[in-house]
């Protein structure tokens, strides 16, 4: 071999990691971590620019409000910046905001109040329920964001074990309370909760995803509302996007409550404008768009 050859293969720097189709990249963040590779969260935040009406990364849908295209990941206060926070612990008292879970594992563990906060603290909203479901459905109200027809696979809503908590803590006794219920770990055991977008045939007409299955999402109801399922029930309360749960009051999470953000567009009375928030894209005016550059 020529030195020259020697040298240019030691300065070939090493390439990505393989993972071979449909394989699922490991979870690396533990009890009360950070996500792994997202410690430049806040700096991507930073350096986000709107694009059209919309505040950046957000999507517009019918041309009347915009819509995170992914489900909310949380970044919380800490020494004087925002730092990625995990996706397994509850709340508490930290002071958090949301961002967009594009490519990390979002938000659970998280009640309806408490979503309302992290919204309002990234200059956004919760959904109204009627919001919710058009960005779903989409502007011909199909049944699953993908189309009428459910498709095996599409999205996170088919769990390959017993039960989450019963796998996790090997028995059914004794577990259906608030402690055993939020506990960290039941969402690091595989086939669990999805990164956002992992998924990519999840994506309604408008460009979002993972709105039915992955994780139930708080919406702006006094009452207590939460849509869409989870990986492990996304039908018992209706088919696809009506699924609809209003079982429990605004204070309540587990460990499978999560939500995303509303906003009203930047031309709008209302407008609200937000922290930046990291993500891959924004709808152009009136034009369903995908957040990973190709259409439904």
């Amino acid at each position: 071999m020529t030195p020259l050859l020697i040298l240019l293969l030691a300065c070939t720097p090493p390439g990505p990691e393989r993972h071979e189709p449909g394989e699922r990249p490991q979870d690396t963040a533990g009890p009360g971590d950070s996500q792994a590779g997202d410690s430049a969260s806040s700096d991507t935040a930073d350096s986000a620019e709107p694009q059209g009406p919309c505040p950046g990364h957000m999507l517009l849908v019918s041309d009347s409000f915009c819509v995170d295209g992914y489900e909310a990941a949380l970044e919380e206060r800490s020494g004087g910046s925002w730092k990625a926070a995990s996706p397994y612990q509850t709340v508490d008292d930290r002071q958090v905001r949301a961002v967009p879970a594009a490519g990390i594992v979002p938000q659970a563990h998280i009640s309806g109040d408490e979503a309302e906060q992290a919204c309002a603290a990234a200059g956004k909203r919760l959904c109204s329920s009627e919001e919710w479901l058009l960005a779903c459905q989409g502007p011909q109200a199909f049944t699953w964001p993908y189309g009428d027809s459910h498709q095996d696979g599409a999205c996170n809503d088919d769990y390959a074990g017993s039960h989450p908590l019963v796998d996790y803590f090997g028995t059914s006794d004794g577990i259906w309370d608030s402690e055993h219920m939020n506990d960290p770990g039941i969402n690091q055991q595989p086939g669990t909760v999805a990164p956002g977008g992992q998924y990519t045939g999840c994506e309604s007409a408008w460009g979002a995803f993972d709105l039915h299955g992955n994780l139930h999402e708080w919406v702006a109801d006094a009452s207590g509302t939460f849509r869409g399922g989870f990986y492990a029930d996304a039908s018992i309360n209706g088919p696809g996007c009506s699924y609809t749960t209003t079982a429990h009051s605004r204070s309540y999470h587990d460990y499978s409550t999560g939500f995303r953000c509303c906003s009203d567009p930047e031309d709008s009375p209302l407008a609200a404008r937000p922290q930046p928030s990291p993500g891959s894209g924004a709808a152009t005016p009136g034009t369903a768009r995908s957040l990973r550059g190709s259409g439904p």
